[in-house]
């Protein structure tokens, strides 16, 4: 028995003494978390590894707070942002003129299009509602706005005009082509053959509005 605690003794004494043993015993009161007791105030001490990743995520909360941008963090880059969190300023109207867009570096030279290679396409100022969150600059230009506007233009209606009033000039009044219009209604249609035509270049979308602007998608 006497050997046994002996043997016991040697075994605790070795094993508090190893330096391996310490090494683990240290890292292990590094991680787990601590606590504190100061007065009569409770405090947590946190990891030194837990202190840096929140120190880390902490840094991307806001948009000023760090120029590091935390991919992991909270908030999104300000200009990935969908049109939806934005309020962004119309497309500039240069209205042809190939030398007030060439100063300014962006604008709409035309406005409309039937298909995707027929619209211009430019960028716009762009600025993140105030109560919305992200990183960066939250006033910035967004690349590849159409030049696209919408009026009081409606397709199916003005169609309507030209099928059933057609000979009274009606659909181009909608388009707000007044010139051809009155000739139009001067002469009752073309007697029939302006009104026939009509009909075919609104269906063949050769007809659209003076204005440039393209059928409004919403009724």
């Amino acid at each position: 028995m006497k050997n046994r605690l002996v043997l016991y003794a040697i075994f605790v004494s070795f094993m508090a003494t190893n330096p391996a043993t310490l090494a683990i015993q240290a890292r292990s009161d590094k991680e787990q978390a601590q606590t504190v007791v100061s007065g009569t105030a409770v405090q947590s001490v946190v990891p030194v590894q837990a202190q840096l990743a929140s120190a880390s995520a902490s840094s991307s909360g806001g948009s000023a707070s760090s120029s590091v941008f935390y991919p992991l963090g909270p908030n999104v880059m300000c200009s990935f942002l969908p049109r939806d969190f934005l309020e962004c300023k119309e497309p500039i109207d240069h209205r042809e003129n190939a030398t007030a867009k060439f100063e300014k570096k962006y604008g709409c030279l035309k406005f409309g299009g039937s298909t995707y290679h027929d619209v211009e396409h430019t960028k716009v100022q762009c600025t993140v509602f105030a109560d919305i969150d992200c990183f960066g600059n939250r006033t910035f230009f967004r690349e590849g706005v159409p030049c696209i506007r919408y009026t009081d233009h409606y397709f199916v209606t003005t169609l309507i005009y030209s099928m059933l009033l057609g000979f009274l000039g009606m659909d181009r009044f909608c388009l707000g082509q007044t010139g051809t219009a009155v000739g139009k209604l001067l002469t009752m249609g073309g007697v029939g053959v302006w009104w026939i035509i009509d009909v075919i270049l609104l269906i063949t979308n050769n007809l659209l509005p003076e204005d440039g602007s393209n059928w409004n998608p919403y009724v």
